[in-house]
């Protein structure tokens, strides 16, 4: 059986059909119901397209075969050949036909001069009322297609049948077979995408846009309990009611993370949309049991402890475009792409560790454990132990068997040392010779382990400073000082104010499973006008308690003002920012006090440059007088 079958309403067009065809395809006759008889059967026998004509291929279509129907279009030149055989039965000549074939007759009308009576034909029911109107129109001949031939004829006027001509059989097999090859490519996607669907380990249930289930794959079988022979075509609400398929179709937003009942499961479900020029077709539910997903967790985690650490973010996950944030991550995209040892200087919370993980991420120690330590949070003998390790008994407490170190840990790796200021000199020196030789001692051993490990320092204090002061080892400095990156605070950088703050907004949005779109132009402006001294992770949190607080989706400018005030403990962020600067205008040239120190450091959130410019002293002085 060919795929293609030409269901020809009278004998002359199935013998063109023949010769244009050249037995390719399967050719039968008949017209009206014994014309959907025929294709019904063709169908049944293989048939993946019907090619037919006039009504007989207008029933076809409507018979639901599930197959695609062309129609033989009526060209031009069958419009002349037809014409101009009416004309010799008679005049006036009448045509009853769609409106597409109409127009081609006002052409023709344009080229021969002559007018034509025409009647347009939308549904099969009124080709009797359409003679009707013809003959009262005055039409003597009428031309047609074969039923409106037969039917004028019966009402005492001439009919001439319009035959399809072999340019129009050529251009339907044409269609016909661009048809086919399309459908071919659809076939062999629509393979691809269930072999897809069936080797997932994750349960997949497509829906359409009424909700009813058009996929459901084995793995949603298994956890379910239902086959796909029951689940498919039947409404996914009802089947599952604790599914929230109908949300995502209403709203055509993602429902990520769902915990909930499916069939005999209790899941962990998302749900995606399946969107069509912005409008919702269906809907995409994917699910793992509770159970496999806590499984799966509990071996991520065991993985990466024996690894060490992941490195979290890379530069895509740092928000930002304005042209200071942009030349400083081009440098470290550099600086990332050799082994030299970084330091990292900034103020509190301007992302000094997220920079360290994207480069580690973008190196050529990628592969290996990003391992961080904070310098300044544990005191200098477990800081010792931690970054060296130990062997068995060398100190009271000493883990049985010894302990690596995190430099040992980070081996084939990078090894980022937060806030490296805050380290003692003993253990600088310590750091120092790790740096230079590559090897490390653990605390009571006499050998040596050889380590590969990129070093990435960071603070946010001045150490050049520090150094002056004698307070940190000058060899470390400049051991650390190799490649220098300057992360600029967000007073700087104002412009990626929004960014940050819709990106936070719509991470607290999940977490805290709200609908919030974002916040109000006001309280953006709020944000704009503020010089953010605690940073990135003070913007964080006061993005945070206002998408706790919040019970509207677009966060107010008051809700934000009153989250930005509670730094301030009852000041505005404008005012306490005033008051400072007009109290380092007092103090000027006059003996700074513990008490006006400490509000400065407080104002500032302990950043001792900041503090003090607010207190109009010299960053020498103000040590000075920390010291004292």
């Amino acid at each position: 059986m060919s795929d293609i079958a030409f269901i020809a309403p009278y004998r002359g067009l199935a013998e063109l059909a023949e010769r244009v065809a050249g037995g390719q395809i399967d050719i039968r006759t008949g017209r009206i119901k014994v014309g959907v008889r025929l294709a019904k059967d063709a169908v049944a026998r293989g048939a993946k397209i019907v090619i037919s004509r006039g009504i007989t291929a207008w029933l076809i279509g409507g018979s639901q075969l599930g197959v695609p129907v062309i129609d033989i279009p009526i060209t031009g030149y069958d419009l002349l050949r037809g014409y101009f055989q009416a004309r010799r039965l008679g005049q006036p000549v009448g045509i009853l036909d769609v409106p597409e074939v109409l127009s081609g007759v006002s052409t023709l009308e344009e080229i021969l001069g002559e007018s034509i009576i025409k009647v347009p034909l939308l549904n099969q029911a009124q080709v009797e009322q359409g003679i009707i109107k013809l003959k009262e129109l005055g039409a003597r001949v009428v031309m047609g297609k074969i039923a409106m031939a037969k039917l004028a004829e019966k009402r005492g006027m001439r009919g001439v049948i319009i035959e399809s001509g072999e340019e129009a059989v050529r251009q339907a097999l044409a269609e016909a077979r661009r048809m086919l090859e399309f459908m071919k490519i659809d076939r062999q996607s629509a393979e691809r995408i269930k072999a897809i669907v069936d080797c997932s380990y994750d349960g997949v249930i497509a829906v359409d846009s009424e909700g009813a289930i058009t996929v459901f794959n084995a793995v949603a079988e298994r956890i379910t309990g239902i086959s796909a022979l029951q689940a498919i075509g039947r409404d996914a609400a009802s089947l599952f009611p604790a599914s929230r398929v109908n949300v995502v179709l209403e709203t055509g937003q993602n429902a990520l993370g769902a915990i909930h009942e499916l069939g005999a499961a209790r899941v962990a479900a998302n749900y995606v949309p399946v969107l069509v020029d912005g409008k919702v077709q269906g809907a995409v539910l994917t699910f793992q049991e509770v159970g496999e997903v806590q499984e799966t967790e509990r071996k991520i985690r065991v993985q990466g402890a024996a690894k060490g650490h992941v490195a979290k973010y890379g530069f895509s996950d740092i928000t930002g475009s304005s042209a200071i944030l942009e030349q400083t991550l081009e440098k470290a995209k550099k600086f990332a792409a050799v082994s030299s040892t970084v330091l990292i200087q900034g103020e509190t919370g301007v992302g000094k560790e997220r920079l360290a993980s994207a480069i580690h991420r973008a190196s050529e120690y990628r592969r290996g454990p990003f391992v961080a330590v904070n310098c300044a949070a544990l005191p200098e003998s477990l800081l010792e132990s931690e970054l060296f390790g130990y062997v068995e008994g060398a100190f009271t407490g000493a883990r049985k068997g010894g302990k690596p170190g995190l430099f040992e840990l980070a081996h084939g790796g990078s090894i980022f040392l937060d806030e490296i200021s805050e380290m003692s000199e003993r253990l600088q020196a310590r750091v120092l010779r790790v740096i230079q030789e590559h090897e490390v001692m653990r605390l009571g051993d006499d050998r040596v382990i050889p380590v590969d490990v990129r070093v990435i320092a960071a603070t946010n204090k001045d150490l050049w400073e520090l150094v002056k002061a004698r307070r940190f080892r000058p060899d470390l400095y400049y051991r650390l000082n190799v490649l220098n990156i300057v992360l600029p605070p967000l007073r700087q950088r104002k412009e990626d104010i929004p960014g940050l703050a819709d990106s936070f907004v719509r991470s607290f949005a999940r977490r805290f499973r709200k609908v919030i779109y974002g916040l109000a132009q006001e309280a953006l402006q709020a944000l704009l006008d503020y010089d953010w001294p605690g940073n990135i992770r003070e913007l964080q949190n006061v993005i945070e308690r206002a998408c706790i607080l919040t019970d509207s989706p677009v966060i107010s400018r008051g809700l934000t003002v009153e989250c930005m005030r509670t730094v301030f403990l009852g000041e505005t962020p404008s005012s306490a920012g005033a008051e400072a600067r007009e109290k380092a205008r007092r103090t000027r040239g006059k003996s700074v006090d513990k008490a006006a120190i400490l509000e400065a450091l407080a104002k500032t959130g302990q950043n001792r440059t900041e503090a003090a410019k607010l207190l109009g002293i010299g960053r020498t002085t103000l040590w000075r007088k920390l010291k004292n």
